[in-house]
């Protein structure tokens, strides 16, 4: 199954702190939210205005990407635009800015029903990707255009996908998009 999540119709979710909001792209499973932190996994975007402690999440682990500005520091090593951070939701982390605001894409998960990877994949021209049925993927442009199985996308467009082999993409120019991969654990 595939499905296409439009940026235009992701929620906002306000910020406890009340200095910003999420951009709360999909949680699962379906009725699952951030709020209850009953899901297995949950894709947002944020900006990023200021530095400091992020929130705590005891049981989850994160995947940070900075998608937009220079990029950040947590707990002193530096990630710019498009690299991938691993944080443990348990761990204390410190976040600061590299320069202005930064926009991130965040994966929380729970290592303890699912394995969570990604990378972000810059394509010069049309790809056929092998998937594995028994995984979720999950798949946001960053740059450029792309369909993907026929349907364009948006930046800030998501697909996600399950139970799918092949996932094929065509960009007529370069198209940036950050790919995740979730195996659930038995």
């Amino acid at each position: 199954m595939l499905t296409l999540l439009s940026h235009t119709r992701y929620r906002q979710q306000p910020w406890s702190s009340g200095k910003g909001s999420t951009t709360e792209i999909l949680s699962a499973p379906a009725h699952a939210s951030l709020a209850r932190l009953d899901f297995d996994y949950h894709l947002s975007m944020a900006p990023l205005k200021e530095g400091g402690p992020l929130p705590l999440f005891p049981g989850f682990s994160r995947i940070l990407l900075p998608i937009r500005g220079a990029g950040f520091v947590l707990n002193g090593h530096p990630y710019t635009t498009f690299e991938i951070a691993h944080v443990d939701g348990e761990t204390q982390t410190h976040c600061e800015l590299l320069k202005r605001e930064v926009t991130e894409l965040g994966l929380l998960y729970r290592p303890s029903r699912v394995k969570a990877n990604a990378r972000v994949l810059t394509l010069p021209f049309p790809l056929t990707l092998t998937l594995e049925p028994a995984n979720t993927y999950l798949v946001t442009l960053l740059e450029g255009s792309l369909q993907a199985a026929g349907q364009p996308l948006q930046v800030g467009d998501t697909l996600h996908l399950c139970g799918e082999e092949s996932l094929a993409l065509q960009c007529e120019r370069s198209a940036t998009l950050a790919f995740f991969t979730l195996q659930p654990l038995t």
